[in-house]
């Protein structure tokens, strides 16, 4: 006996099955996408980054070490003034040029949060020339526990911000699109277990 379903004009199940599931597609139905981040610009972003936040580090190694320096008494503060300040405006001006990145729309907040963190890091390095600046004090003794104060501040500013700025580069410069942009904790001892 003839197949009854061809007679009657009903397609195949098979053929039936297969319309069905090409009828989406047809009627402009969407795939999933990944959020749209041109890879050129998050190459040229990635790059702009790298270069400065690798000097900004630099310097940020150098003025902990002057400051720690400081704290023992292994250093002038008056050469160390010269070196402080001029390293000031260094960073100064690297705060402006990082202004003047754009990050990618997902990465807004931890760029912002980057940029808080060199500011904590000046604040600390304006921290350690004032206690430079009270050592020239005339009736100041010499061995005026004072300075020891801010220095040992500017020295903890410099290095918790730091600290904190190398976490977030860390997570701004392997951020993949589509992924979330965290520089926590938990997202850091994720990422350890997964590489």
């Amino acid at each position: 006996m003839p197949d009854q379903s061809r007679r009657n004009g009903v397609p195949w199940p098979g053929v039936a099955l297969l319309l069905l599931s090409s009828v989406p597609s047809l009627l402009g139905g969407r795939r999933r996408r990944r959020p749209r981040v041109q890879g050129r610009e998050l190459n040229a972003y990635r790059r702009n980054l790298t270069e400065l936040t690798s000097m900004i580090d630099l310097e940020l190694v150098s003025l902990a070490d002057l400051v720690d320096a400081l704290r023992r008494r292994d250093a002038d503060p008056d050469a160390a003034l010269v070196d402080l300040q001029a390293s000031e405006e260094k960073l100064d001006r690297a705060a402006e040029s990082l202004r003047g990145i754009l990050a990618p729309e997902e990465l807004h907040a931890l760029h912002a949060e980057y940029e808080a963190s060199l500011e904590r890091a000046i604040r600390g390095v304006v921290t350690a020339e004032r206690g430079c600046g009270i050592t020239k004090l005339p009736y100041r003794p010499p061995d005026d526990e004072e300075p020891l104060i801010y220095w040992k501040r500017g020295h903890l500013n410099i290095l918790h911000a730091r600290l904190r700025m190398t976490e977030l580069v860390a997570t701004l410069l392997t951020w993949e699109p589509g992924m979330p942009a965290e520089a926590t904790v938990a997202a850091r001892l994720g990422r350890f277990r997964e590489g």
